[in-house]
C-alpha cells in the first residue's frame, strides 16, 4: 500500500492528532522522528499506525535500521500494525513538523498503574502546577526522568501531556515515566498512597526562605513546580507543606519552571545517590 495524497483519510487522521480533541477522540498521540520512535519500541510499545517515506528514512544508517525493525517478517501479526509507505508530500501533510525525518507514527495513550508505596523505596516525585508552555513541560518531563523521579502529576490547568511539542521536548520520557493528569484531590490522594505526607511536599517559590539544598531529599518527597508568570496556585499551595527557593546572585528574580526543577531535582538526586536511596 502506498499513500500518495495529503487528502488520504489516514493522513487526515494523523493531522487530527495535532489537536487535543483529536487525540482524545482517537486515544492516540503523534511521535515523529527516528530517535523518538526508537524510544517507544525500546520501551516495549508499538505504534498503532506508522507512516514512512523510504527515501527520507534511509538517508541515515539509523533510519535504515529502524525501517528494517518495523518491516520485519513478524510485523502485522500479534496485533502489530504494518508500517505504510507514503510519498514525501503525504508524509509532510501527516507531520506536525516542517521537515519530517521520514517517519511519523501514532502511539496509543499509555495507561500507567496507580502509584503505590514500595518497601525500601523513598519516592521522589514531581507535581506540575499550571505549566502551560509545551516546551517547558516537555523539558520538565525529560529532566524528571533523568533525575530519577518515580512519577509526575499534571494539574488540570497544565498543557496536554500529549501535545506534539511536549512529546518532542520530552525525548521519550512518555514511554518510561509514569505521568498522570488529574485533579488536585487525586494528586493529594496519590501522594498519600506513596507515603509522602504533606510535610514532605515542597513548592518551589522565589520568595521562600528555605534554600532547596537545605532539604533532606533522601526521604520520600514531592516537588511542586509552578507557572513562572502566575506563581503557585491556591490549589498547589494547599497540598504543599513547605516552600523552598533557589538563592540567586545579581538581579535575576526567578528561573523558568524547567530550569528551576532541574536545579532542585538534581540536588535531590545527588543526595540520594550518595545514600543509595530510591
Amino acid at each position: 500500500m502506498l499513500i500518495e495524497s495529503p487528502a488520504n483519510p489516514i493522513v487526515k487522521a494523523f493531522h487530527s492528532l495535532e489537536t487535543s480533541k483529536g487525540r482524545q477522540a482517537r486515544r492516540q498521540f503523534l511521535v515523529e522522528g527516528v530517535r523518538a520512535v526508537e524510544e517507544g519500541l525500546r520501551a516495549g510499545h508499538w505504534p498503532a499506525v506508522c507512516l514512512y517515506n523510504p527515501e527520507l528514512l534511509t538517508r541515515t544508517e539509523r533510519g535504515t535500521k529502524l525501517l528494517k525493525q518495523l518491516t520485519a517478517k513478524d510485523t502485522g501479526h500479534g496485533g502489530r500494525a504494518a508500517p505504510i509507505e507514503t510519498t514525501q508530500r503525504a508524509l509532510e501533510a501527516a507531520s506536525d513538523t516542517q521537515h519530517p525525518q521520514g517517519i511519523v507514527t501514532a502511539f496509543s495513550f499509555i495507561e500507567w498503574k496507580a502509584p503505590k508505596a514500595q518497601p525500601g523505596i523513598a519516592p521522589l516525585t514531581l507535581v506540575c502546577d499550571n505549566i502551560q508552555d509545551p516546551g517547558n513541560l516537555g523539558t520538565l518531563l525529560r529532566t524528571a526522568e533523568a533525575a530519577g523521579v518515580q512519577a509526575v502529576w499534571l494539574s488540570p490547568q497544565c498543557v496536554d501531556m500529549y501535545n506534539p511539542k511536549v512529546v518532542r521536548a520530552a525525548m521519550g520520557a512518555h514511554f518510561r515515566l509514569p505521568i498522570f493528569s488529574c485533579g488536585w484531590d487525586k494528586i493529594r490522594s496519590d501522594l498519600g498512597d506513596m507515603n509522602i505526607p504533606g510535610g514532605r511536599v515542597f513548592a518551589a517559590d522565589a520568595d521562600a526562605e528555605t534554600p532547596y539544598d537545605q532539604v533532606d531529599w533522601r526521604q520520600g518527597s514531592a516537588l511542586v513546580v509552578s507557572n513562572e508568570a502566575h506563581g503557585l496556585s491556591k490549589d498547589a499551595s494547599h497540598i504543599a507543606g513547605g516552600a523552598i527557593c533557589i538563592p540567586m546572585f545579581g538581579g535575576t528574580e526567578s528561573l523558568n519552571a524547567a530550569t528551576a526543577a532541574a536545579v532542585i531535582l538534581f540536588e535531590a538526586a545527588r543526595q540520594r545517590r550518595g545514600e543509595g536511596v530510591g
